[in-house]
């Protein structure tokens, strides 16, 4: 019969042939050959050939094989013919093509002019095609291929797909570029798909940019979906005055579903090979991460065995308890100086080790903790804390909410060159009471705290010391612009008091005096620990304002300004300080805003009434917009002490291009502190950047000098890190 016609043939067996009207299309099926990126990318278009939207019949049996051609010469056994937008299709198998053939005793198709194959994750453009329907085998000739989860494309010279999990690939290239421009391939003269395993393999690979070969692989692993497997990550390339050029090689071990290990020797040119490395695991008990870095012999320093080690675990012992520890330490007090990345790596003076227990129920909690640290050139001697034992209470009531807080800590180090047991008790009351126009809150609270030294002239120490509190305050409110806006006004008064008591003989273990700042208006001590309690006679004023946009919520503004006025002098001092006279605390101004939704600004400024000048200053200014520009400028003073000022960046230049850069300066000093400044390129099937950072280092005088290079391809993942989580941790917003 030769005729134009919609023909469906029935089950593969005996079945007679059946007769339906739908369409679709036969396809060779395999898998995506690599994973994508782990972030955002602007879309590659697709080629129109592969967007043909070919017509799928509905509600087939599933083995069915549906034909439709403009003209046919069909047999019910052996080889039909057929000629003229042919389409054959099985279950997700899509085909079309100008001529084709189809044998039904042995389910064999052929395939010639303008052939096009689909499946759910593969499309093809060919001139030839041979294919069995039954054992979902068969060739593709001089393959044009597009894979829809990777949005990676390519070409082979032959695609085979020799079994319903294997498709080979001879004389192959992969790119997830636009065919017509692909600004980076791989090219292999044999790629395999293992698509039950989820893996790709390439042997003798070439690595090009445009057609220039850059880089030469003798074989490749990768995944097929983003499951992880075992194998090299990409490099990491970059230099460094102090330790040269470096190069890392990751291997990552895929152990098991919830743990794996990764080993990345590091080549440092000028001091030697280093091994890094990290196993991760995670389990519904446990979670945490065993870091450890050796340098066997570095040749700049001559320091043998230089090591790192970072230990993080957590562990669910039921739903109301849990038990972490937190470990680090290092060989030697300059591991930071010479092998740190960063001038927050160099100034690390304290390194904890933390092992705690705690529990709760419905109205407390309690906590065991050991503490130690390794102490560093430049830090102070910190105490350990062998162990420190914690229970808090709390029990509100209409009357008072009462709460009471214990805790015993026994220290085996400085200050003092015996062992030192602490006891503390804490009883407090308070009750707030308040509707929408005010609040009224008094509290009363008393602390008992014991010192036993076990040796020392005095060896039992006690203290006992109430302190009184009233916190209070009015809220008012109005419509503005039409009731756009909500303005509120919020005064507020602290009043506290704790009598003196003379505490010089008292030793401290970790107290110190907190940082003056806005909230310090309204706490009962300056110190922070248990070691130094405050005679405090002293009222805190205060006065909040806030603009709030009514349509979508948004604080547009935000101002406070508070002082603290003293009735009595402060006697309590840490060893070595004087007593405090000043009638009057610094006047303290913050203020916030987010003007829109891509600006805000932040500042806190602190202005001495006696001298008549401001003692501290601080101002952040914060932009980003929805195409990624960014500027944030900042300025810190404080008098006397220090006066910088920083500003980061990044905004497009030309076409693909980014500048992005940051400047941190020592404007009492006349100096830098850290200058980074760098480039981005991106297209949408591969990113690049470069960035060159200057910082001073912990002896003030000494500057690292580092080049960080990074090469980021869409389906392959990272040539280099390091350039990106430089620029996350030095502009703020960028991502």
């Amino acid at each position: 019969m030769l005729a134009s016609f919609n023909h469906l043939i029935g089950h593969m067996g005996n079945s007679p042939p059946k007769t339906l009207i739908t369409l679709s299309v036969l396809c060779l099926y395999c898998s995506p050959a690599v994973v994508f990126a782990q972030t955002e990318w602007m879309a590659c278009p697709v080629p129109e050939a592969y967007l043909d939207a070919t017509k799928r019949p509905t509600e087939l049996p599933p083995q069915a094989v549906y034909i439709e051609a403009d003209e046919a010469l069909f047999r019910d056994q052996g080889i039909s013919e057929m000629s003229g937008n042919v389409h054959i299709s099985q279950q997700n198998k899509k085909f079309r093509a100008d001529q084709a053939t189809y044998d039904q005793d042995s389910s064999h198709v052929t395939g010639s002019g303008n052939v096009h194959f689909s499946t759910d994750s593969m499309q093809v453009s060919s001139s030839r095609l041979n294919y069995n329907l039954q054992k979902e085998s068969g060739e593709i000739q001089d393959a044009r291929y597009h894979l829809n989860k990777a949005d990676g494309r390519g070409s082979s010279k032959l695609l085979v797909q020799e079994n319903p999990n294997h498709t080979r690939m001879e004389a192959a290239t992969y790119t997830t570029c636009p065919a017509d421009d692909a600004d980076w391939s791989i090219n292999s003269p044999n790629i395999n798909l293992y698509h039950e395993l989820e893996r790709g393999t390439a042997s003798n690979v070439t690595f090009r940019i445009r057609n220039m070969p850059v880089l030469y692989l003798p074989y490749m692993s990768f995944p097929l979906t983003d499951a992880r497997k075992s194998g090299f990550l990409w490099p990491d390339i970059g230099s460094s005055e102090k330790s040269g050029l470096q190069i890392s090689t990751p291997y990552y071990f895929n152990l098991a579903p919830n743990y794996d290990l990764t080993l990345t020797p590091t080549l440092l040119s000028r001091r030697g090979l280093q091994l890094g490395t990290e196993f991760r695991y995670l389990s519904n008990k446990h979670n945490g991460a065993l870091n450890y870095v050796l340098l066997p012999d570095d040749k700049v320093s001559g320091i043998d065995n230089r090591y790192y080690f970072d230990v993080n675990n957590a562990t669910i012992i039921d739903s109301h308890s849990r038990l972490t520890l937190k470990a680090e330490g290092v060989s030697d007090d300059q591991y930071f100086v010479d092998l740190g990345n960063s001038l927050e790596a160099t100034s690390e003076v304290n390194l904890e080790r933390r092992l705690q227990y705690s529990t709760s129920g419905n109205a407390w909690n309690f906590s065991a903790l050991l503490q130690d640290f390794q102490v560093l050139a430049g830090g102070s001697n910190a105490p350990s804390r062998l162990p420190q034992l914690n229970y808090n209470y709390r029990y509100p009531s209409e009357i008072a909410d009462i709460s009471i807080n214990s805790e015993y800590t026994h220290f085996t180090s400085a200050p003092t060159s015996s062992a030192t047991h602490r006891t503390d008790l804490l009883l407090n009351m308070k009750k707030r009471m308040s509707n929408v126009a005010a609040f009224f809150e008094p509290s009363l609270n008393l602390r008992h705290t014991e010192y036993q030294l076990d040796s020392a002239s005095t060896s039992h120490i006690s203290r006992t010391l109430p302190t009184a509190s009233l916190d209070t305050g009015l809220f008012f409110e109005r419509n503005i612009q039409q009731g756009k806006f909500l303005q509120t006004l919020e005064p507020r008064l602290f009043y506290t008091y704790t009598p003196y008591e003379d505490q010089s003989n008292i030793p401290v273990f970790d107290t110190s005096q907190t940082t003056f700042n806005y909230n310090q208006l309204f706490s009962t001590n300056r110190f922070t620990g248990k070691d130094r309690i405050e005679d405090a006679n002293r009222l805190s004023v205060s006065l909040t304002s806030r603009l709030q946009n009514q349509d979508n919520g948004r604080e547009v503004f935000l101002a406070s300004i508070g002082q603290i006025y003293h009735f009595d002098d402060r006697k309590v001092t840490l060893p070595g300080g004087t007593t405090q006279t000043g009638k009057r605390s610094e006047l303290v101004l913050e203020t916030r805003g987010q003007f829109n939704p891509r600006t805000s600004l932040a500042s806190t400024t602190f202005w001495d009434s006696e001298t008549k000048e401001i003692s501290v200053n601080q101002i952040d200014l914060r932009y980003k917009d929805e195409k990624k520009r960014i500027a944030n400028i900042g300025y810190t003073k404080r008098q006397g002490d220090f006066e910088s000022a920083n500003v980061s960046f990044s905004a497009p230049v030309k076409d693909r291009w980014r500048a992005v850069g940051r400047l941190e300066r020592d404007l009492l000093n006349d100096r830098n502190l850290e200058t980074v400044i760098g480039a981005e390129y991106e297209s949408c099937c591969w990113k690049t950047r470069i960035a060159n950072r200057q910082y001073l280092l912990p002896d003030n005088t000494s500057r690292e000098n580092a080049i960080f290079i990074e090469f980021e391809l869409k389906g392959l993942g990272n040539f280099g890190s390091g350039t990106r989580d430089l620029l996350k941790e030095r502009i703020y917003g960028y991502e």
